[in-house]
């Protein structure tokens, strides 16, 4: 009877446990084409906002949400690609959005997909003078759940004849190209077998130099026949000398090609650990 009382007093801490532990929020950097320096300056903002929702732990992501649904293999536009995101980076919600410049204004506009709910969204049109608190009082309502729910968001502002926008969904990263790495495929290869052909004449230099250095001319025929083992040994060092350092450049422009192709090919997601779970961490190259 005391062992049950004190499994059952175990059980009733792990689920207390569990409620207690506060919501896993990722906050994935804003795309888009607006400067790099504004686009900081919004991700600060939406983060802010982010951290002030009750019993909430926030993280920051080091990609975009397409760079990130390109990884776990969903498409962006696509309405699951949201939960799929979020379920397989093992957090409770995930935040992303896009800054676009246009026409000297920056349409910004923020999503928020929670589990088990629909995904909340907001979009404000912010002029060059204005204060990082209209961003905040506009995108406010992403992050209560108390608020009415946007599914659709659109672009609203005053001072414009037209004052409706709407966002387009975000961009589709595109395939990848992999003419890159097959030009350092060939270079590399090209350097290796050129670098071979230039060991192996340097191996003919040696072996016609040792048959210089092992002979002993008594006869004229003698000299004539040293001095033909001299020009061959020349021909082939001079050649080894050429090829070997033709495959050196050949394969290091090569690899470093196949370098820069990895770099860009290389996805990468921040991991995150919390006292009460272990999240799932994406990375790779592809």
């Amino acid at each position: 009877m005391v062992r049950w009382v004190g499994v059952c007093v175990a059980v009733m801490m792990a689920v207390t446990s569990v409620e207690a532990a506060p919501r896993r929020s990722l906050v994935l950097p804003l795309e888009g084409n607006a400067e790099p320096s504004l686009r900081t300056k919004l991700n600060l903002t939406v983060q802010k906002l982010a951290r002030q929702a009750p019993d909430t732990k926030v993280t920051n992501g080091d990609t975009t949400f397409s760079e990130t649904a390109a990884a776990v293999g969903c498409d962006p536009a696509a309405p699951e690609c949201a939960e799929t995101v979020r379920s397989t980076l093992g957090v409770d919600e995930v935040v992303w959005g896009t800054a676009t410049w246009d026409n000297g204004k920056t349409n910004l506009v923020v999503y928020r997909a929670t589990a088990k709910k629909p995904v909340r969204s907001s979009a404000v049109l912010l002029a060059t003078q204005d204060t990082p608190e209209k961003a905040e009082t506009a995108l406010a309502p992403v992050f209560d759940d108390n608020a009415p729910l946007v599914t659709d968001p659109v672009i609203t502002d005053p001072v414009v004849t037209d004052p409706v926008v709407v966002v387009p969904p975000p961009v589709v990263v595109p395939g990848y190209n992999n003419r890159k790495r097959n030009t350092g495929i060939i270079f590399a290869t090209a350097g290796g077998v050129v670098l071979i052909i230039g060991l192996a004449l340097w191996s003919n230099a040696s072996s016609v130099q040792q048959d210089i250095d092992d002979s002993t001319p008594e006869e004229p025929d003698d000299f004539a026949t040293l001095e033909g083992l001299e020009s061959r040994a020349f021909k082939y060092a001079m050649a080894g000398n050429l090829m070997v350092a033709s495959g050196l450049a050949l394969g290091g422009y090569g690899a470093w090609v196949l370098y820069q192709d990895r770099k860009e090919r290389r996805v990468v997601v921040t991991p995150q650990v919390t006292p009460t779970a272990a999240t799932i961490t994406v990375g790779g190259s592809w």
